[in-house]
């Protein structure tokens, strides 16, 4: 099966929410269903947000020290999982009658057209770093792979939904892109920093990770009935999902682990608030750290 499979996806007037935030959120969703967002071939998708990140990188590259691809990339993917998981949690029980991710889990397609598009909108960010690593590095190569593959799976049985949330953890990598802004002040660079340490501390250690164990147990409970074998593969998806969430957990974890050392030197006076905050090409890592100067 695939995404070109997927149930019918849904829509809605800003009017069916219960609340203004969600209606604001609807409206703008509203726009893309105009487009014909419900039906846009999501390879296609894909293919389309490569190119643009392509054209980001060789028309700005790094100017004024901010990674405008990554930047680009995660206000897109990061904002738009939140205002999908907001929809989901908040409105979906009003909605549809199903809470989530009950729903998803179910087979019942996407709550929204943005749930379907946006990891589809990572996947060809995947695809940019794949292109990047055939020529930057076995890293970039590695890490492109590892995201292409992960949201094409996703996109391929038609469940793009159930991913959706996992990429709230872009939202750290807003401030972390800028981390090294030339036009910040030392003060900008500090608040930029705290605000870093604290989306990253509240979306991919707590937010992110609950939120995947709640899916893996609503699969575990589902993945018996007629629902759920409707549309997903029974033998391996489980196995994905928690594979997935394994891995990037702990990856989080370790570099939350260097954060907070990171954190400790900048305190302690050690190492300067503009010192040490080079950034990997994929704008996802901080690189290793430079050396304390000799006093």
């Amino acid at each position: 099966m695939s995404a070109e499979d997927a149930k019918p996806v849904l829509s809605w007037s800003p009017s069916d929410a219960d609340g203004f935030v969600s209606s604001c959120m609807l409206r703008l969703i509203k726009v893309l269903d105009d487009l014909g967002a419900q039906t846009w071939n999501l390879a296609a998708v894909s293919v389309v947000t490569a190119v643009t990140l392509f054209g980001i990188r060789v028309a700005f590259g790094k100017k004024q020290g901010v990674d405008w691809l990554a930047l680009v990339h995660a206000i897109v993917s990061g904002y738009g999982s939140f205002i999908c998981v907001y929809l989901s949690f908040a409105e979906a029980p009003m909605l549809t009658g199903v809470i989530e991710p009950l729903r998803s889990v179910t087979c019942q397609g996407a709550l929204t057209s943005l749930h379907r598009l946006i990891p589809a909108v990572t996947m060809g960010y995947g695809l940019f770093d794949i292109a990047e690593g055939l020529t930057h590095g076995i890293d970039f190569l590695a890490h492109g792979l590892a995201t292409f593959t992960i949201m094409a799976y996703f996109c391929y049985y038609s469940v793009s939904e159930i991913i959706v949330p996992m990429l709230l953890m872009e939202i750290s990598t807003v401030h972390l892109a800028c981390v090294r802004a030339e036009f910040f002040t030392e003060t900008a660079t500090t608040i930029n920093m705290a605000f870093f340490v604290l989306t990253f501390f509240t979306t991919r250690i707590v937010v992110v990770p609950y939120i995947w164990y709640d899916i893996m147990v609503t699969i575990m409970q589902n993945r018996n009935t007629a629902e759920y074998q409707s549309c997903l593969p029974t033998s391996h998806f489980h196995i994905m999902v928690f594979i997935f969430g394994i891995f990037f957990h702990s990856l989080n974890w370790f570099w939350f682990y260097k954060i907070i050392l990171k954190v400790k030197r900048k305190l302690s006076g050690n190492e300067k608030i503009h010192e040490g905050n080079d950034l990997q090409e994929n704008g996802q890592k901080i690189e290793s750290l430079k050396k304390k100067k000799q006093k």
